[in-house]
Formats: C-alpha cells, structure tokens, sequence
C-alpha cells in the first residue's frame, strides 16, 4: 500500500485525543460519603458492567473518527495486486509518432497506417471509466482535443481517421506534455505507450540527456506511469528527398529572370539513373530536367523563370521518385513587385539641375523614366524637400526611405522612422554638409538606435590634400556581391575628398561593414533593427565631396542597395512549420474577417485586428508543412509555405537492441504488436485508491456514534 498524501497520515495521532479527554475527566472524580449510598450499592454493582462496556465502545468510535479521516485524506493506494483481466480502470496518455517519415510504403498502406490501428486497438481496449490523452509527436490536431478523454470508442475512431506527413517527432517535449497530463488524471493506474517507428533522427544520442530528463520527472511523478514502446513498420530502403531551393532574395520584378537551384538528395539504397525532376510555378509545370543520382549523393537542378504577373506567387520543385511524397517537393512562397515605391528626402534642394542633394540618385534609381524611355523602372521614387511634404502615418507606403543630408527630424519622424524599420522597412542614410552631427549622434544614434555607427569626425581632402577610394575586394554581402563581376564596374574607380569617419567599436556585434575606404575607414555599413535593415553611407549621394555619381557603377551600386533595403519581406511568406503566417493589411480591414486556406484544404477565418497604422491578419496553426493561402477581406491572396527539416527523410530505424538501450532510461517495455500490448498490461495491473470506501466508513462511524450516544441518554433516563 502507499499514499499519494503521506504527510496528511500523521493525522492519526488526533486519535489519542477522545483516550486523553476520557483520562482527564476521570482524574476529576472526587469520593463523597453519603448516608443513603447503600441504597444505590445494588443498581451500581448490577449497572457497573454495562456502563464500562457502553463507555469503551464509545471511545473507540470516537478514536476511529480522527483516524480514519487522516487515512481518508492521506488517500492510500492498494497496490500489487494483480486485476481482472481488462476490467481496471486506467489513465493513458498515447504519444503518436504522425512526422513525415510514418508515411513511408504509402500514404494508404505505409507504416502510419499500421501505428493508427494499434494506437486504436489499445484505446478501444481499455475498461470502462478509464480516459486517455493523445499527443502527436509532430504536430497538433485540435480536433482530437476537443473529443472528451473518457469517450474511447470516438476517440479511437478519430485516431484511425488521422494523417502523418508532418515535420520531425519531438521525443522528449511530447513526454513532458504526457507527464503533465498524467498529474491532471482521475485513475491511479497510469500508463504511457508511444507508437512509433523508431527513426534513428528522432532518437539520438545527442537528445539522450533530454529523455532522461523527462524520464526522471515521469518517476518523480507521486503516481509513476507504466511506459510502453510499440515499434510498428518497416525501415524504407528508398526515398529521394527535395532539400530545398536557392534564389535570390532580393525583390523579384515582373518579367525579371530569377534563378532557382534546386538541392536534391538520395537517401537510399537505390540508383537513379533517369530521374525526372519537374518545375512548377503556381501549380503549372514550367519544366522539366533529368538528372542521376546514385545512393547517399546530392545533386543541383537549375531552373530560370520570368514572372508575368505581379503579386504573390509559389515555386515548387518535384522528383518523380519514391512512395515516400511528403519530401519528393519542395515550394516557396514569392512575391513579385510591378514597382519598388522608394521615398527620397531631399535635405538640399536646388532649382539648378544635377544640383539637388538627390538629383543623381533620382536618376540612377529610375533611368528609363528618367529618359522619357519605353521601358519600366522597377523603382518609383517620390521625392520631399520637408517633412510637411508626407505625412507620418504614409511611410508604410514606401519599401525604402532614403535621408539624404538631411539637418534634423521631428520626434514625429523619428518615431515614425523607427516604427518603419522595425516592421520591415529599409533606411538609407547618406549625411553631408548641412546634417546636424550632435543631433544625428545623440537621437538617432544613442537615443533611437536608427544610426548604424556614430559620426567621428570630417576627413576634408582635395585641392592637392589625401583623397582615398574604394577597396577592391571580393564582396559577399548580397548588397555587393554583383561587384565581384567586373562588367558591373569597378568600385576603386571613384575618388573621395571629403568624408565622415565613422566610430567602429569592437563591441558592436549588430553592424556589418559592406565596403572600405583604402584609409580603413568604414564607407557603407549596415545594421539590422527590428524586421528592417538601415544602410548609412560616410559620403553624401551627390558629387560634392566626391565623384562618384558620375562612374559607371553609381547606377547598379544605387539600385542595388535601395533593391536590398526593400527585400525584406515581413511578416515572412517562408518559414518553419509552427510558425504564425502573417500579412498586413489596409486599416479599412480592421474588423473583418480573412479566409485562410491549409494544406489538407481545411478553411479557417482569420480575424485582421488592429495594428497601430495598418490591419493584421495572423494564423498560427501551420504545424503541417506545405503551402498555406491567405485571402484578405478586399479578395486579394497571399501564400505562405511552411517547410521542415529534412532530417526525417533519412528512414533509418533503430535496431532491436537500439530501441531497448533508448527504453532503459524509462523503464519501458519494447513490443511490437496490440497483442502483446494486452499481454503485458494483464501482468503488470496495480489496485486502486481506497479514499472513497475510507469516506463512507468515516459517514458509518459519525453515524454510530450519533446513535450510541442517544441510545446510551436515554437508558440513563
């Protein structure tokens, strides 16, 4: 027997306190000598008897009371007793192994299958008042959860109506959700059965300290749980996977070519020779490549497209290979721009022509318009001479804001500056000889974190004093990477007389130097803030302190970095399964209602809720890898593509003596069958809590010591 309240046991000690108030009260009789006491000698001899035993039973009731309400309260637990086959009642939490990797042979006839009839058979099984929990190992399923835990003939039907092909099992989170559960529990027999094939990725050695952490807060639980591994299906010998896609990240034009490299990878035993490999662009196949690939070896596929349409579009790559389709493709969300809205703040306009502080960066950023061409810009700019020009709440309306020498801003646009970059947007800062440099140090720098660096102090060179150039190197940064191709132009071309030197410090980690003066002197640093990105230049963007608007490569160095400024697309279109799909929307939806769209076609309303100057409309639930698409309430549609890693492709198992070294640590017995599973539950049934029959005892003493009592007055009477 145990107690689940062991310290409440002490409690039966007040079962001395009837025996010591029935000690005390007799200490207090006192012998009186009366004349007439011989009369009553006979009724006290012949009553004396009686009274003692009337008394004695008395106060056993009255120190059972106390004591058995202690044992009630401390709940005893009768154990070890082996139960009736099947009849005891039971408290399960089953953890299903629902990633990926469950689907192999097939989606109908593969190893998912098999673990969701055993998971079944188990449920259905089990007596009557016993509840189960079910967790699934990759992912959620809140239907499930809203079916009652005692209800086992539907939860059981609903587990064999479900479907794997989500992203790696998470062994040891799914056992701390178990034990939690457990705590919440009626039964006191409990027990813990994972069906699962067993993936080596899944169960590490690396991972090995964190499940037995979780092993150690099963046992340390008052009730430790029974555990059982049911290893189902078979190790897959083939399975080709689509690891993922490269491409440019930075915005995609319409009818700009892109490249997408596709990385593809065999993780079986078997050669291909001939595999087909298929491009798609929302759904339409736009290519095809054949390519070999032996087992164990990567390959590339290289495919070109120019999109038609702007908006929101999705890529896939597909292999024709195995059974095994959850990893065969491979998408991503991309959305294309017709134009780039970029915001020019003039800080020195001039009615002379190329005289203006951003004449030259106005036409390196849109030159067909410029020329009065035939051909689109990509980028459209608008260009403000003061901050009345543009109201604060129209920032969002731009992909990149670019200050150029401009003295000071209002704490308005400040703040609305800040609020821009942290939700994405890009900042381009180029400073000149009419910027405030104590005011841009102390509230841009230090008080708003919206200077990559501090200004040090002014190189002046020309007239015969030190000039400097740009260094030539190989770049890596996106921004610069195009100058490593000399058609592009040569950055160490132009010439420098004048400009800032910025303040490195050693300890800042968050800004990342693009390009150096030959001085050593940072010329374009970068730093990240929020969800945007802020470039700042140590030279204006017009000829005055050097040459460089009039070289070849001032147009693509522009574009580039006004391009890569607005790149960043937030809230992302592309990320980890279980990660919230986002977008804003207009403030005229704040209110209504989106329609969001999962990858098993289930449709779910998403309410847009306010956002400060814009509407937001967030869906969390993409634990399923695959394309999501969103539907604002103005009809207008965003994908999303929620993609996992592709450990679990890798189908190796563990071995027998494997799966028993990975079950030690929980005590757990290794089956693989339903049969055995009742097998072993039949050998190792425990008792069950005795508080209740404890309680109605405790009613029958009160009860009998109420009646004992009046029987015992009224005989005195």
């Amino acid at each position: 027997m145990s107690f689940l309240n062991f310290a409440l046991l002490a409690g039966v000690s007040a079962a001395s306190i009837p025996l010591i108030i029935h000690l005390l009260h007799r200490s207090r009789f006192r012998v009186v000598k009366w004349g007439a006491t011989h009369l009553m000698d006979a009724a006290l001899i012949k009553n004396s008897k009686r009274i003692r035993i009337e008394q004695l039973l008395l106060l056993i009731l009255r120190c059972l009371i106390p004591a058995v309400l202690a044992f009630c309260m401390a709940r005893p637990v009768l154990s070890q007793l082996a139960a009736l086959a099947g009849s005891s009642k039971t408290s399960m939490v089953l953890l299903l192994d629902n990633s990926y990797s469950m689907e192999s042979g097939g989606k109908d006839t593969g190893n998912f299958v098999q673990a969701r009839t055993t998971a079944s058979e188990i449920i259905t099984s089990l007596g009557r008042g016993s509840d189960v929990e079910v967790i699934l190992m990759a992912g959620e399923n809140p239907e499930l959860e809203a079916i009652p835990n005692f209800d086992l003939s539907r939860l059981g039907k609903a587990v064999n109506e479900l479907d794997a092909g989500y992203g790696k099992a998470d062994v040891a989170a799914s056992f701390e959700k178990a034990a939690a559960m457990l705590g919440k529990m009626q039964n006191t027999y409990r027990q813990i059965v994972v069906v699962s094939d067993f993936q080596k990725v899944s169960w590490t050695e690396e991972d090995a300290p964190t499940r037995t952490r979780a092993s150690e807060l099963l046992k340390a639980m008052p009730l430790p749980p029974q555990v059982t591994f049911v290893h189902q299906g078979v190790e897959g010998r083939d399975n080709v996977s689509a690891e993922s896609l490269d491409f440019s990240r930075l915005i995609v034009g319409v009818r700009q070519p892109i490249q997408v490299r596709a990385n593809l990878r065999n993780f079986g035993e078997r050669q291909y020779s001939d595999l087909r490999v298929y491009f798609r662009v929302d759904g339409t196949e736009k290519g095809a490549s054949q390519i070999s690939l032996g087992p164990g070896e990567r390959q590339q596929v290289l495919f070109t497209h120019a999109f038609d349409t702007a908006g929101s579009h999705v890529i896939e790559v597909v292999a024709d290979a195995d059974t095994l389709k959850a990893d065969n493709s491979f998408q991503a969300a991309i959305p294309v721009w017709d134009t780039v809205p970029v915001l020019l703040y003039n800080g020195a306009p001039s009615v002379e022509a190329l005289k203006g502080e951003t004449d030259f960066l106005e036409i390196a950023l849109q030159p067909f318009g410029q020329a009065k061409a035939d051909l689109t810009d990509l980028i459209t700019t608008k260009v403000i001479d003061g901050e009345n020009d543009i109201k604060v709440e129209d920032l969002p309306k731009y992909r990149t804001i670019v200050l150029a020498n401009v003295r000071q801003l209002s704490d308005r646009w400040v703040k609305g500056l800040r609020d821009f970059v942290n939700n994405g947007g890009g900042l381009l800062i180029f400073p000149g000889d009419r910027i405030d440099t104590t005011w841009y140090n102390r509230v841009l720098a230090n008080d708003n974190q919206l200077l990559p660096l501090p200004l040090a102090s002014l190189n002046v060179g020309g007239n015969g004093k030190k000039t400097t150039k740009i260094i030539s190197q190989n770049y890596s940064h996106p921004a610069m990477e195009m100058f490593n191709d000399p058609r592009n132009g040569t950055l160490s071309d132009g010439e420098i007389f004048t400009w800032f030197k910025l303040a490195e410090r050693k300890e800042e980690q968050t800004v990342n130097v693009l390009a150096r003066f030959e001085t050593g002197e940072p010329f374009l640093v970068e730093k990240k803030l929020g969800e945007g990105r802020i470039i700042m230049s140590a030279i204006p963007c017009d000829v005055d302190w050097s040459n460089l608007p009039v070289r070849s490569f001032y147009l693509p160095l522009s574009q580039r970095l006004v391009v890569y400024l607005a790149s960043t697309i937030f809230p992302p279109r592309n990320f980890e399964v279980g990660k919230p799909a986002a977008v804003f929307l207009d403030k005229a939806a704040i209110g209504k209602k989106a329609m969001m769209v999962d990858p098993s076609g289930q449709k779910h309303d998403v309410a847009v809720t306010d956002k400060g100057t814009r509407g937001l409309a967030e869906f969390r639930a993409t634990q399923r890898p695959g394309q999501y698409l969103l539907t604002a309430p103005d009809g207008k549609v965003t994908h999303f593509v929620a993609s996992t890693s592709r450990q679990e492709s890798d189908l190796q198992q563990l071995s027998a003596a494997e799966r028993e070294t990975v079950a030690k640590p929980f005590e757990a017995k290794v089956i693989t069958s339903f049969k055995e599973f009742q097998a072993l539950d039949r050998s190792r049934r425990f008792g069950s809590e005795l508080w209740k029959p404890l309680l109605w005892l405790l009613v029958a003493l009160l009860f009998s010591e109420l009646l004992l009592q009046q029987w015992i007055t009224r005989r005195r009477r």
